[in-house]
């Protein structure tokens, strides 16, 4: 709990920051700019964001119906606003997927059926989110946005990078029993060798299990493909509409001149790529700093502070702070705890 509430002290301190830095220069100027917002595209930005909820959670729906009959679409969606929840305060997002495996429990889901739900889940998302970055660096590469900012675009490569090695991890790990076993077993036996690993038989054991788990995943994906399928489009459309929402914005603020439908959506996905391992809750900072300079392209003066702080404000605070009202209205103090617990359990499954 001590910890949790570190997270969101961490948070607090990097948004005040980031506040007093946009303020600080140009105050009347962007508080100008902020209440001469047009009101009607605010709303079709949160309109937006709420197709992006919806696809993202038909994406989990789908794979829960398969274990769970009687499941509701409205169970699915508070699962998915616990998640914006629980992965806001956590570095790396750590922290969803713990507390939907606890909701699942509730509703009679083993612990490690929900573990599995997670993965594929995860799975299906990891897929979706490298056909758009795919797609982003085309773009790119066609319109040469970025030439001038290297720095950031360099950044882009490594979360790229990342993303790709987990998904081709993810897989091989998924649907290659036999890679699994020459893999762990040379890279064990190497480790052994150097002593960096010991009770080398156990370690052995232990991944593959784990290895085996992630293959079962695999093949009951393979076996329910109508699901796999739609639920790698639904987080596609999910992340369309998450990648356009900010030309919402910019039209509400009279920033929108030089942006069109290919550039935000290239900016947004390497900000959003860009920001995935950034281990701080919330990826605070480095989200608004990719998005700055990403958008920095393209938008300029006070226009640009007010745009981050509302694109950040829409995608990132409010959802946080809904999922955190939908919690504590569905569950106790004790929550937490209890679902710390299953969090542990849920590891032992995966191990």
């Amino acid at each position: 709990m001590k910890k949790k509430w570190l997270n969101v002290l961490i948070i607090l301190v990097i948004t005040i920051v980031f506040l007093w830095w946009s303020l600080k220069d140009n105050f009347n100027e962007v508080v100008e700019t902020l209440f001469r917002s047009n009101i009607g595209w605010l709303l079709v930005a949160l309109l937006v964001f709420c197709v992006y909820m919806l696809f993202d959670t038909l994406s989990t729906y789908g794979i829960i119906k398969i274990y769970k009959k009687d499941v509701t679409f409205r169970f699915a969606l508070y699962l998915g606003l616990i998640n914006k929840f629980f992965c806001g305060i956590t570095p790396l997002s750590s922290g969803g997927q713990p507390m939907q495996i606890y909701e699942l429990k509730k509703k009679g889901v083993p612990v490690s059926t929900g573990a599995n739900i997670e993965v594929q889940a995860y799975m299906m998302f990891q897929i979706a989110l490298m056909i758009t970055a795919i797609v982003s660096v085309i773009f790119d590469q066609i319109f040469h946005f970025f030439q001038y900012i290297p720095v950031l675009s360099h950044m882009m490569i490594v979360g790229f990078a990342i993303n790709l090695v987990v998904l081709l991890a993810l897989l091989f790990i998924s649907f290659s029993k036999n890679f699994n076993r020459i893999v762990i077993r040379g890279i064990i036996n190497a480790l052994a060798k150097v002593g960096l690993v010991r009770n080398k038989k156990a370690r052995i054991e232990k991944w593959e299990n784990a290895c085996q788990n992630y293959y079962e995943n695999g093949r009951e994906l393979l076996r329910n493909k109508n699901v796999f399928v739609r639920g790698v489009c639904y987080q596609c459309l999910a992340l369309l509409a998450y990648y356009l929402l900010p030309i919402f914005i910019a039209l509400a603020i009279g920033c929108a001149d030089n942006l069109d439908v290919i550039n935000v959506f290239t900016a947004s996905s390497y900000v959003f790529v860009m920001g995935c391992y950034v281990p701080i809750p919330g990826a605070s900072g480095g989200m608004e700093a990719g998005f700055m300079g990403f958008f920095g392209s393209f938008v300029e003066g006070p226009a640009l502070n007010v745009f981050v702080l509302l694109w950040r404000g829409m995608t990132y605070y409010m959802p946080m702070i809904v999922g955190a009202i939908a919690f504590n209205v569905y569950n106790g103090r004790g929550a937490i705890a209890e679902a710390e617990k299953i969090a542990e359990k849920a590891k032992e499954v995966k191990k």
